[in-house]
């Protein structure tokens, strides 16, 4: 507990000012996340193991999508390239089957679409918009936490997280929604409370959804954290995994629900 507490605190004196300051050392922090990322999830499948020509094509993608492209959605182009690549990779790769080609697709287009959305919120939309995704995500997971364990008796989904229960995920869902409406009211951030609070109650849910999706993959891999580089929390994505669920549905959100952004 003590290791778990004291690299917690290590990632907020290295994480909050970047993003505070923005431009380079945000562009940095997100760079390092995508580089750390993007080798956890790939590292995990190890039928074989990925080669080095994969992490440099998908790497590519990631950082053209994030710190290259307009807009918060992914442009279809330079993931057609990445398919393309990826398809044509067994003709010099014979461990390359097209199991592992969907699997470094979904990979790529995990990281590049969370991080791009948080990137450009940042950078276009204002630092309130990542606290408002934070609250909706980790007042979530906390609250699903206290609740599970005060009330929580129904396992949500036994064979992904035996520990989740119904109960726990009620009490994220009302802790999610209220802190991050209750912020985004305060801040006033330029959408109608209704708006506001219908986008903070979904990506509470969605926020369970993706890391329930983020478990299944270290389940099929049979892997426990994604990996070691953060002592006693596992790995980047094992920080992130709802984070990066949720910054793809808000991403989404903004541009159907709210039409801020073209």
């Amino acid at each position: 507990m003590k290791t778990r507490i004291l690299t917690a605190l290590a990632m907020v004196v290295v994480v909050l000012p970047c993003v505070l300051l923005g431009r380079l050392p945000y562009t940095i922090l997100l760079a390092f996340v995508a580089v750390a990322a993007t080798f956890e999830m790939l590292s995990i499948c190890q039928r074989p193991k990925a080669n080095i020509y994969l992490y440099i094509v998908v790497g590519i993608y990631i950082i053209y999508s994030v710190f290259f492209n307009t807009g918060l959605m992914i442009s279809i182009e330079p993931f057609m390239i990445l398919v393309i690549a990826l398809l044509c990779a067994h003709l010099f790769d014979k461990g390359m089957d097209y199991n592992r080609v969907c699997y470094y697709a979904l990979t790529a287009f995990i990281v590049a679409g969370g991080l791009r959305v948080i990137y450009l919120l940042r950078m276009e939309l204002g630092f309130s918009y990542i606290i408002m995704l934070a609250l909706a995500t980790f007042g979530t997971d906390t609250g699903a936490y206290f609740s599970g364990l005060l009330f929580g008796k129904h396992k949500l989904c036994p064979r992904l997280s035996p520990k989740k229960t119904i109960e726990g995920s009620i009490g994220g869902i009302i802790v999610g929604t209220l802190l991050s409406t209750l912020f985004a009211y305060y801040i006033g951030i330029p959408i109608e409370l209704g708006q506001v609070v219908f986008i903070c109650f979904i990506l509470t849910i969605t926020g369970q959804v993706g890391d329930l999706t983020f478990s299944a993959m270290k389940r099929q891999f049979e892997v426990k954290d994604f990996s070691q580089l953060l002592p006693g929390h596992g790995g980047i994505l094992d920080r992130i995994d709802a984070l990066l669920f949720n910054a793809m549905v808000l991403g989404l959100m903004m541009q159907i629900v709210v039409k801020v952004v073209g």
